[in-house]
C-alpha cells in the first residue's frame, strides 16, 4: 500500500482523525483544524474532542482536584494565577491586569456574539459551586461579605461577567481553584476573594462603568451577599 493510500485511509476514518487530532496543541485543534476541511470541522465536534477543548464536561475527571482550561489561563491570567501570601498589598486580578490582556487587542473578536471562550469550561471537571469573600477594608477595620454561587457548571462567560464590573469598582480579587473536597476540606470547587481597601473619606459618588470590554452576549450577574459584618482592626491587618 502507497504512502499516500495510507493517508488516506487514516484521513479518511473517523476515529483515526480523531485519535490524530486529539495530539494537536489546543490552539490548533480549536483554531486551525475546523478550517482544513468540513471533515476535519466535523470530527473536533465529537464528544472526545469537545472535552478537549473543554466545551463539554470530561465525566472521568477526578473532582477533588480542578485540571484549569490551559488555554483559559494563558489568555486570562488574572483569573488562573496563584497566590502565595493571601495577605500581600498586591493581587493578580485588578482593572489594570485585566485590560493588559493580550486577547483584548483584538477587541471585535474578542466581544462577539458566539465567540468561543464564552463557552469554554473554566476547570475540568467543571467547577458547581464557588465561594465569594469580598472584604472591604476601612482606615479602622473592614467589613465582610460573603456568597456562594451553587448549580454552576462554571464558564469564562459568567466568570468574567461576574468580575469585570466588580474590578470597576476599585476591587482586586484572586481565585483560588482546588476541588470539591480538595486541599484544606473546601465544601465549594472554588473561593473567589474579592477586596476594596478605603481611607478616611468614603467616596459615595457612582463609578461610571467602562464597557469597551463587554462581550455582546455580557449577562448581568446578580451575586447573592448576605448582610456583611463587620472586623476589628485587629483582624483587618493581619
Amino acid at each position: 500500500m502507497s504512502n499516500s493510500t495510507t493517508q488516506n485511509t487514516v484521513i479518511s476514518s473517523p476515529e483515526l482523525l480523531e485519535l490524530i487530532l486529539s495530539h494537536l496543541p489546543m490552539r490548533d485543534l480549536l483554531c486551525i483544524a475546523p478550517l482544513v476541511s468540513k471533515a476535519w470541522q466535523a470530527t473536533t465536534t465529537t464528544p472526545y474532542l469537545q472535552r478537549i477543548l473543554f466545551f463539554k464536561p470530561d465525566p472521568s475527571a477526578d473532582p477533588s482536584t480542578l485540571i484549569q482550561n490551559p488555554l483559559l489561563a494563558e489568555i486570562f491570567s488574572p483569573f488562573f494565577t496563584p497566590l502565595e501570601n493571601p495577605y500581600a498589598c498586591h493581587w493578580p486580578g485588578r482593572t489594570a491586569s485585566i485590560w493588559e490582556m493580550p486577547w483584548l487587542k483584538n477587541l471585535d473578536a474578542f466581544r462577539r456574539a458566539g465567540a468561543s471562550w464564552r463557552r469554554m469550561l473554566v476547570t475540568q471537571p467543571p467547577v458547581r459551586t464557588s465561594a465569594l469573600k469580598h472584604v472591604t477594608r476601612y482606615r479602622y477595620g473592614s467589613t465582610t461579605r460573603q456568597a456562594t454561587l451553587s448549580g454552576l457548571s462554571l464558564r469564562m462567560g459568567f466568570l468574567f461577567d461576574l468580575i469585570l464590573p466588580l474590578t470597576q469598582d476599585g476591587v482586586w480579587f484572586w481565585i483560588d481553584w482546588h476541588g470539591a473536597g480538595g486541599k484544606h476540606g473546601h465544601t465549594c470547587d472554588s473561593t473567589i476573594h474579592l477586596r476594596k481597601s478605603l481611607g478616611c473619606v468614603v467616596d459615595l459618588r457612582p463609578v461610571k462603568r467602562d464597557t469597551r470590554f463587554d462581550s455582546e452576549e455580557r449577562q448581568i450577574v446578580e451575586i447573592p451577599f448576605d448582610p456583611p459584618f463587620p472586623k476589628a482592626r485587629g483582624l483587618a491587618r493581619r
